[in-house]
C-alpha cells in the first residue's frame, strides 16, 4: 500500500463496547473520534443501527409488526490504546462476530472461537500469547518467460507478453523490451513486483 501512495497505518479492533485504536505509528488517526461523533449527533439512526445489529434484522421486522418485547441499549462505547491494552482487559463472547478496520474503510470480521485453560506442557510465559499456529506462505511468482527465477515485474496490456499481466524476471524483461538500453515501445504498463 505505500507504493501507491495510499498507507493508512491506522486501525482499530471493535470488540463488544470497546474500540482499540491501533495508534502505534506517530502518524496514526484515532478512528474513534468521527464514530464518537456521529453516536452523539444521530443517536437515533445509531440507535436503530445497533437493534439491527443486536438483534438480527429479521427480528427487526417481527418487532415492527408485534411490537417491541425488549429493548435493547445502546452500549456505552469506549476507546482504549491496542497497544497499552492486553487482551486479559477486553471482555469477549465466544463464537461472536467483532470488527476490525484499517485502511480507511477496509473491513474484516474477526471471531474469536477456541480458548482453553494452560496446561503444564504449553508455553508458561504469558506474555508469549496469542500464538501464532498457523500462517500462509506467500505465493511468489516465478517468470512466465523463463520460468526458473522470481519475478520482479509485472507488465500490463504488453502486446509482446503471453499472458496479460505477464510476470518477468528482470533479464526476461529487459531482454523483450529494450534493445541498446532503450525501450523498444511504451504503450503499457510495469509495476515492481513483490509476491502475493
Amino acid at each position: 500500500m505505500q507504493k501507491a501512495k495510499q498507507h493508512d497505518p491506522s486501525g482499530y479492533f471493535l470488540i463488544e463496547d470497546t474500540l482499540c485504536n491501533d495508534l502505534r505509528d506517530p502518524s496514526a488517526v484515532d478512528y474513534s473520534e468521527p464514530i464518537f461523533d456521529w453516536l452523539r449527533n444521530s443517536k437515533d439512526e445509531a440507535h436503530k443501527k445497533w437493534e439491527w445489529i443486536a438483534a438480527g434484522g429479521l427480528q427487526t421486522k417481527q418487532k415492527a409488526v408485534v411490537g417491541d418485547v425488549t429493548g435493547s441499549q445502546l452500549p456505552h462505547f469506549r476507546a482504549v490504546d491496542m497497544h497499552k491494552t492486553q487482551f486479559c482487559d477486553l471482555k469477549f463472547r465466544l463464537g461472536a462476530g467483532y470488527l476490525y478496520c484499517h485502511q480507511g474503510d477496509c473491513r474484516h470480521t474477526i471471531v474469536i472461537r477456541d480458548m482453553r485453560l494452560i496446561h503444564p506442557q504449553d508455553v508458561q510465559n504469558r506474555a508469549a500469547y496469542p500464538i501464532l499456529l498457523f500462517q500462509l506462505k506467500p505465493h511468489i511468482r516465478k517468470c512466465y518467460v523463463c520460468k526458473i527465477f522470481r519475478a520482479t515485474q509485472v507488465t500490463i496490456d504488453d502486446k509482446w507478453a503471453q499472458e496479460n499481466p505477464c510476470y518477468f524476471c528482470d533479464n526476461c524483461y529487459y531482454l523483450l523490451h529494450y534493445k541498446d538500453g532503450c525501450l523498444l515501445y511504451d504503450d503499457f504498463s510495469v509495476h515492481e513486483y513483490r509476491h502475493d
